[in-house]
């Protein structure tokens, strides 16, 4: 078995895997204690070789270890237990009906402008944490995450695993973007929103389950480089027929897209680089606008709604609870998540008692300790006659 094994079962063998680091205290206390006692003993040395410093110095008796490994026990239950351990299925397990829904996150450079704070890129991803955050207490609902720029990829496929989603939404930065979203010498845009759609439509999404799906698509909807591409290339080539493409595509298929804008509609954006200066052109800085037509197109011809963000707070949770959960829903019993048995209590009554054992032997040390109370007839010394 190698680590990444080992690190896999130990992940669902607890919710909280992370909080087992505590046990790296326990050698730590075990070296300070180890300096502390022979320090202590060669501290009292120095008064002398006295039956009473003989006494301190003496080693641990047996009830001493006993409560030592009374502690330990105690604390290493305690750990177990806060980190949550859990094994064997629930007998029935349970499952909510909901739909699929693919999120199409708009990863372009424009998604960088500087006219929604922190970004558009951050604003848009908190809106998808907190619809996550909605989504996680109800269950139900499986969703994937399809990333588009200068070309489009499936990042997280159909889940319920909200989890492993937010790590791979994490992982999605337009200012570094990984291989598979970078353009190519046969790249056609820099933001291929058509290319979003068909990988979400045809790829992301499961065939089986057509009637149950959405897509939500987070966009400025702003291709800076759909101006020069369009002088160059074939009409049946342009971005603008991509996506329109692409959006006919859902519409035959029946999904229907949900479309969110967010950006400044009217002054727009600078973009900035990692440099800390602006994106320029011909020596001027790229402006960059919400492009509000191809996103409300989108919306439209599939039976979507299109929502303004703009620059204030992205309304993807009403969004979902108002409009794409009152859809059909179905129930997913295959590729469910399994729901384990919370084993916490057995580690925490484990804790308890050997902590109140240390606990009583402790006072039963101390009462053994006490001197026996003096009789002063049998100290008195005889008196000379």
């Amino acid at each position: 078995m190698n680590w990444s094994q080992y690190l896999e079962i130990v992940r669902h063998s607890f919710a909280q895997p992370w909080l087992l680091a505590l046990f790296a205290v326990f050698p730590l206390l075990t070296i300070v204690g180890i300096f502390a006692r022979r320090r202590r003993r060669r501290v009292l040395m120095r008064l002398g070789r006295l039956p009473a410093l003989a006494a301190l110095t003496q080693k641990r008796s047996g009830w001493q270890r006993l409560r030592s490994m009374c502690w330990m026990s105690g604390m290493s239950s305690l750990i177990f237990a806060i980190a949550g351990p859990q094994w064997g299925r629930e007998p029935e397990p349970t499952t909510a009906p909901g739909r699929d829904l693919v999120i199409v996150f708009d990863a372009s450079r424009s998604m960088l402008s500087d006219d929604v704070l922190p970004s558009r890129q951050e604003r848009a991803r908190q809106a998808i944490l907190e619809l996550l955050d909605s989504l996680q207490k109800r269950g139900g609902h499986r969703v994937a995450l399809v990333a588009f720029a200068a070309r489009a990829d499936v990042i997280c496929p159909l889940t319920h695993d909200y989890d492993h989603f937010r790590e791979k939404l994490a992982e999605i930065d337009a200012a570094q973007l990984p291989l598979d979203l970078r353009p190519t010498e046969v790249s056609v845009s820099g933001t291929r929103f058509g290319e979003g759609l068909r990988i979400a439509a045809l790829e992301a999404h499961d065939p089986s389950r057509r009637g149950f799906q959405d897509i939500l698509m987070i966009s400025d909807g702003d291709d800076p480089a759909e101006g020069k591409l369009a002088e160059k290339l074939d009409r049946a080539q342009t971005p603008e027929r991509e996506w329109r493409l692409g959006t006919e595509l859902c519409r035959e298929l029946g999904i229907p897209i949900y479309t969110v804008g967010v950006g400044d509609a009217d002054k727009g954006g600078k973009i900035p680089t990692r440099d800390g200066f602006y994106l320029t052109r011909d020596g001027k800085p790229v402006l960059t606008k919400l492009t509000e037509k191809p996103l409300k197109v989108m919306a439209e011809k599939t039976q979507g709604t299109y929502t303004a963000g703009r620059t204030g707070p992205l309304p993807v949770v009403d969004l979902f609870r108002g409009k794409i959960a009152l859809g059909p829903k179905h129930e997913v019993l295959d590729d469910a998540l399994p729901l384990y048995q919370q084993r916490y209590p057995l580690f925490l009554g484990s804790a308890l008692f050997f902590l109140t054992a240390e606990l009583i032997l402790g006072r039963s040390s101390k009462k053994k300790k006490q001197a026996a109370p003096v009789d002063p007839k049998k100290t008195a010394k005889p008196l000379a006659a």
